[in-house]
C-alpha cells in the first residue's frame, strides 16, 4: 500500500504544481469489497471548487493510466477531493503550510501534564512545532517534536458553544467563557480553564489559579474560545 501511494505522489505532485494545485495526500485503502484511491488536492492560492475537482479527476485519471508498469494490484475507484476545512496534518509539508493557522494536536507523551493542545502554529523547523497556546488564560509558547504527535489537524472552530457532555469533554482543559443567569460572587461572566466538570457543576480555574465552581443549572451559555 505504501509503495503505491509513494509512486502516485511522485507522479502527480509535479503535474499538479504546474496547474497551480498542491497535492495534499494520497490514500489507498479498501472500502467494503473495493479498493479506493483517494487523492486530496487543494489550490496553492484561493479555494478549490467543484469545477476544479471535475477537471482534476480527468487529469489525474489520465496521468495514472500512463504509469508503467501498473502499480495497482487490482482495479480501484478514484476519488479526488479537497482535504477539507479540518484537514489532517501528517507530512512535514502539511505543517509548513499550516504555519500561522490554528491547529489541534494529540500527543503520544504529555507535555507539562497535557495530552493535547489547541493553538496557533507559530513556526515549524527541524521537525519541531512551536505553538502559541493559552494555558490558564495566559499565552505560552510550547515546542512539540513531530515524533511526539499522535495526530494533528486544522482547527476549524475557535468558538464552540458547549451544551452536551461530549462538548464539555472536548473543552476539558481548554479556555472557556461562561455566562450565568444570576450573579455568583458578584459577577455573571467567567473566563478560565475548564479544569473539571460534573453533571452538577463546572470547575473553572482563572488566571490567578483560583478554582471557581459554577452550578450548571445557573449557566446561561458556555463556550470554548481562544480569542480572549
Amino acid at each position: 500500500m505504501a509503495k503505491v501511494t509513494e509512486n502516485v505522489q511522485e507522479i502527480l505532485k509535479p503535474v499538479l504544481a504546474t496547474k497551480g494545485f498542491d497535492l495534499w495526500d494520497v490514500l489507498y485503502e479498501k472500502q467494503d469489497s473495493d479498493f479506493v484511491l483517494r487523492v486530496l488536492v487543494d489550490r496553492v492560492d484561493g479555494e478549490i471548487n467543484m469545477d476544479d475537482l471535475v477537471m482534476l479527476t480527468e487529469l489525474i485519471g489520465n496521468e495514472l493510466d500512463k504509469i508503467t508498469p501498473d502499480p495497482f494490484p487490482q482495479a480501484y475507484l478514484l476519488d479526488v477531493s479537497s482535504p477539507g476545512a479540518d484537514r489532517k496534518l501528517q507530512q512535514p509539508a502539511n505543517f509548513k503550510w499550516a504555519v500561522g493557522r490554528f491547529i489541534e494536536v494529540d500527543l503520544n507523551n504529555p507535555i507539562a501534564g497535557f495530552e493535547k493542545f489547541t493553538g496557533q502554529l507559530v513556526s515549524f523547523a527541524d521537525d519541531i512545532l512551536t505553538m502559541d497556546v493559552l494555558l490558564k488564560t495566559k499565552h505560552q509558547l510550547i515546542e512539540v517534536d513531530l515524533d511526539n504527535i499522535q495526530q494533528a489537524h486544522l482547527s476549524i472552530s475557535q468558538d464552540r458553544i458547549l451544551t452536551s457532555e461530549e462538548d464539555y469533554e472536548w473543552a476539558h482543559h481548554k479556555l472557556v467563557h461562561v455566562s450565568t443567569y444570576q450573579k455568583i460572587d458578584g459577577r455573571k461572566e467567567f473566563l478560565g480553564e475548564l479544569s473539571d466538570f460534573t453533571p452538577e457543576s463546572l470547575i473553572i480555574t482563572d488566571e490567578s489559579d483560583n478554582e471557581l465552581t459554577i452550578p450548571r443549572r445557573a449557566v446561561a451559555q458556555a463556550r470554548q474560545s481562544n480569542d480572549f
